[in-house]
Formats: structure tokens, sequence, C-alpha cells
């Protein structure tokens, strides 16, 4: 499914609030002299936001997603009492009235729906319980800040590139992880941050325990087995660590894969049958090879080798 991409800029007040509401959630608008300009991508987990406002505008508004604003000076806000600006980049989130004053500034938003974001943080912390609640508005400190904004930065470069569903899912997985350590989650952080590295300990693991065993008939239990986990929680370090978005049964089908055809491409071969023994050698049949050859590299192992 393609990236969602929305442009929308008008100077009509009535417009730019019912584009706001859609947008972010309830909002009452006071401006005058507004040229209101957004452009948007992302998906239903998702969205990166750049604003270009001409003039000025007031507003209140209730979310319903987790914003992360940055901005400059001209972006003043208010929200429980707080004040501040979004020269650093700054969380808001459901529960209170955000109210904002923007003038000839420019913005970038990542919206995080809470859903998406509590679903993530219970597969990365292991924990079905989590309740995403963040305490207050600023980042935890300046390093986890940096690694934030550089998340960002690589999401905002990437945006040309989102069609593509794996680089749309691993933006996603960078951002909403590099949101749930850089701003203080509420609740027993140096516990959560302890089963992060449980995690990726296990993901680390798996992987190396199907690159050494791929030949051989392995299953994901025997991977969980050497990683000290069980199948459930690899599930979940592969879910959460996984670059490309896999499962550890799609990693190891991956690896048996480029074993296959890296066989393929290195040896003689005349004839269907020779390239029936290399596909049971890696654990597929003929058509189970040829599909995953397909789908992976575009074409079939016969096109490849001319049969």
């Amino acid at each position: 499914m393609p990236a969602l991409r929305e442009h929308f800029r008008s100077a009509d007040l009535g417009e730019a609030e019912a584009y706001i509401n859609r947008s972010y959630g309830s909002v009452d608008l006071d401006a005058q002299d507004l040229v209101f300009e957004e452009s948007s991508v992302g998906d239903d987990r998702f969205g990166l936001r750049r604003l270009n406002i001409r003039g000025g505008y007031s507003a209140e508004c209730d979310l319903d997603a987790i914003i992360v604003v940055h901005s400059d000076a001209r972006y003043e806000w208010e929200i429980d009492g707080e004040r501040g600006d979004a020269a650093d980049p700054v969380l808001f989130q459901p529960g209170s009235t955000l109210a904002c004053r923007l003038q000839d500034t420019r913005v970038q938003v990542v919206a995080l729906p809470m859903d998406a974001l509590t679903d993530l943080a219970r597969t990365v912390y292991n924990d079905d319980t989590v309740t995403v609640r963040f305490d207050g508005t600023r980042a935890a400190d300046p390093a986890l800040l940096r690694a934030w904004q550089s998340a960002s930065a690589m999401a905002f470069a990437a945006e040309t590139a989102l069609d593509n569903d794996l680089a749309r899912a691993s933006l996603f997985r960078s951002i909403a992880v590099s949101t749930l350590e850089a701003f203080p989650l509420i609740g027993d952080r140096a516990e959560r941050r302890e089963t992060v590295a449980q995690q990726q300990r296990a993901y680390r693991a798996a992987v190396a325990f199907f690159e050494q065993n791929a030949s051989l008939p392995i299953t994901v239990d025997d991977a969980a087995a050497a990683a000290g986990v069980g199948s459930a929680a690899l599930r979940r370090a592969f879910r959460a660590h996984s670059a490309a978005g896999r499962t550890p049964m799609e990693h190891l089908t991956t690896v048996r894969l480029d074993a296959a055809r890296a066989e393929m491409v290195g040896t003689p071969i005349g004839s269907v049958d020779d390239l029936s023994e290399i596909a049971s050698r890696w654990g597929f049949s003929v058509a189970g090879l040829r599909r995953h050859h397909l789908a992976a590299y575009g074409n079939s192992p016969e096109d490849l080798l001319g049969l």
C-alpha cells in the first residue's frame, strides 16, 4: 500500500480550521492575514508534516495523537500551565488542551497515533500492560534529544521513498522507538532499558544462529532456545529490532534464499533437476524457491539461469 500524501494551502480561515480539525483534533482557530500551508506523508502508524505559516494564528487544540513539534521561537505554546517555544523539539499528548501561537514560521511535526505507539511500546518492552504516558514535554537529556533529532532528520529526508512498505515500516520503528526513549515515559526507565537490551541480545543471537545453521533443518524454536528466550519473546524481539520488519521465520527464509541464489550463480546448472537439488538443499521446493525468488529479486531462478 502506498503512503498517504496530502498537500493543503489556503488563505481562508474556515478552510484552514477545517483542515487542522481533521489532521490534529478539535481546534479553535483565531487568525488574521493567514496563509496556512502543510505537506504531509505517512500511514495509519505515523505522519510527517511540514507547515509553512505566513502571517499568524492562535489555536487551542484537543489532540487525538502524540505530536512532536520542532520549529523556532516564533512557535509559542502553553499546556497545563507550562509555556515554551519549539526551538528544541517538544512533545504534546492527548489529554490536555494545547494553546499555541505561530507567526511567520516553518514547522516540522511528527505525529504518532496513540494505539500504534502503544502497540510498539508493548512489543519493545515485552509488556502487554504498558500504557504510554509521557512525563512532560521535553526530552530526558541532550544525548537522547540528539538521537531523536537524527531519527527525525532521516525520516523527513526519506519522504520521497515512503511509497515502499518496508522503508515506511523501518522509518516508523526508528522514529517511534526514538520517541519512546528520548521523552520520559511515566514508569521505571531503568527496567524498560534493560528489557530493550535483553531483546537486542536475543535478536543478535538469533540472527547469528540463523546465518550459521541455515543449511540445517532448524526451526524458529531452535533459534529462540539458542538465544535463551521463548519463541513469543523472539518474535517480539524481531518485531522491535529487525530493520526490515521481518519475523524470525521470514529472516530465516531470506538467509536461505540468499544462500540458494549464491549457489545458483556460482554453480554450473544445466537442468531443472540441478535446480531442484539446490532448492532442496536450502529447504525449498522448486515452486517455493521460484515464488520467494520472484518476490525478492523480480525474476525466477529459471530466468536467472537461462533455463
